[in-house]
């Protein structure tokens, strides 16, 4: 998308920041401030699509995840992808993660993961990090960081995902 440019999350665009959470991602103030901080310094970074001054998208890293398969390779994860719904499908995600996956090289990852849900809202998601080149960890559909089994009963929620990877180097 012209006009978009790809920022760190700092002082200087941190209250857009918190805005856009509060906007589409997060349930209130203080819940995005700490997904802010909790995604910066030695723990992770925060990258915003900004257009005239207004943030028009947010992914953040974690360079540790919590997720054992993850963690213990030196995978980083895209732990939050979201782009304001009037410029979804224009190319603002695909240069978000192009900016995060450049971040996370720079950072000595040969790797990046994240995570996506099975249900019919994260069609666009599915799409989208497919043609980026992120396939399946090989474990399956998960409810969290579990593996589901052959014969489990789960609830179509936001817990029920895949977990992705990409290799940064091809």
């Amino acid at each position: 998308m012209p006009d978009v440019v790809i920022e760190p999350v700092d002082e200087a665009n941190a209250g857009p920041a918190v805005r856009f959470l509060l906007g589409w991602v997060s349930d209130g103030e203080a819940d995005a401030r700490q997904h802010l901080a909790e995604h910066s310094g030695d723990d992770g970074a925060s990258l915003a699509a900004m257009r005239d001054h207004r943030v028009i998208g947010i992914v953040s890293v974690l360079w540790e995840s919590d997720y054992a398969g993850f963690r213990d390779r030196g995978i980083p994860l895209v732990h939050q992808l979201a782009v304001a719904g009037p410029f979804r499908r224009q190319g603002v995600a695909v240069q978000l993660m192009s900016a995060a996956e450049e971040l996370a090289r720079d950072h000595g990852a040969a790797e990046l993961g994240i995570t996506v849900g099975l249900f019919d809202d994260y069609g666009p998601a599915q799409r989208l990090y497919s043609r980026l080149g992120y396939l399946p960890d090989a474990r399956g559909a998960c409810q969290g960081r579990e593996p589901l089994r052959k014969g489990m009963r789960v609830t179509i929620d936001d817990d029920l995902i895949l977990w992705l990877t990409k290799d940064l180097h091809r």
